[in-house]
């Protein structure tokens, strides 16, 4: 009877062990990583809580599927209407807009095609589609992909010609470097630009309106659905990030001088 207890106290102190994590992760969007924005907020969050924050940062796209698997406590990204959807398929439990910024076109400094003169984004893409010019597409499934693929469908642009049309299927860093090496165009969100040093030969051309606005949100995974994920700590985390102090951490998070995100 004694041994049998042993099994079971250690079988509960593993089991506990596994199951309550001092953790929480993130399936999170690269804009938010890779400006430094989600250290700030995991090393604060963590200073007021104890919970560390394990962030897993790929597009959008990525980072929902991710979350349909149940690998991750959280997620944060910047598609809407995928978030949405993500909530009404029973994934997640509700979704809290956190902040936004603006997504951008950007090319040569030269600008040649004057897209600056342009009055709105949609014409600024017919100007680079009927040109010669080339127009650099991240095509991951990324909440800017998904933007950019809205944006051609708004200017009634279905088909782009293959050798003007680059697929780079990778970050936004790096399709800004392929953009800056043959003078291209791409679309970009603005806190991923602001903190991008090889700008070279590139410039924003055009940003504002409403088409370019950029909302991002997070959602708690459903604990119903995967019942590991830490919807108490998750929760926390959603409370101070957008009532409490997080708010703060986000309006002061600055690049030379200028806010990359704006909360809501």
């Amino acid at each position: 009877m004694k041994l049998k207890n042993l099994f079971l106290s250690l079988f509960l102190f593993f089991s506990i062990s596994v199951y309550s994590k001092d953790f929480i992760i993130i399936q999170s969007t690269t804009s938010i990583a890779n400006t430094g924005l989600l250290d700030l907020l995991a090393s604060e969050f963590k200073n007021k809580t104890g919970i560390s924050i394990r962030p897993i940062a790929v597009g959008t796209g990525n980072a929902i599927a991710n979350a349909k698997r149940g690998d991750g406590d959280l997620l944060f990204v910047h598609s809407k209407k995928d978030e949405l959807e993500f909530i009404d398929e029973g994934y997640g439990v509700q979704r809290y807009e956190v902040m936004y910024n603006k997504f951008i076109l950007v090319g040569p400094k030269s600008d040649p095609l004057k897209i600056s003169q342009e009055e709105d984004i949609l014409s600024a893409l017919k100007k680079i589609y009927n040109s010669e010019y080339k127009f650099i597409s991240r095509d991951d499934n990324s909440g800017t992909h998904k933007k950019e693929q809205e944006l051609w469908s708004l200017a009634n642009i279905k088909k782009f010609d293959s050798d003007k049309y680059i697929k780079t299927g990778t970050s936004m860093a790096n399709t800004l470097n392929i953009a800056s090496e043959i003078d291209a165009y791409t679309i970009s969100d603005k806190g991923t630009w602001l903190s991008f040093k090889n700008k070279n030969n590139l410039k924003i051309l055009f940003e504002g309106g409403d088409e370019l606005h950029n909302p991002y949100g997070i959602i708690a995974v459903n604990p119903e659905k995967f019942p590991h994920v830490e919807y108490n700590k998750s929760m926390k985390f959603i409370e101070w990030l957008i009532a409490g102090e997080g708010k703060d951490v986000i309006n002061r998070f600055t690049y030379n001088g200028e806010k990359l995100f704006h909360t809501n």
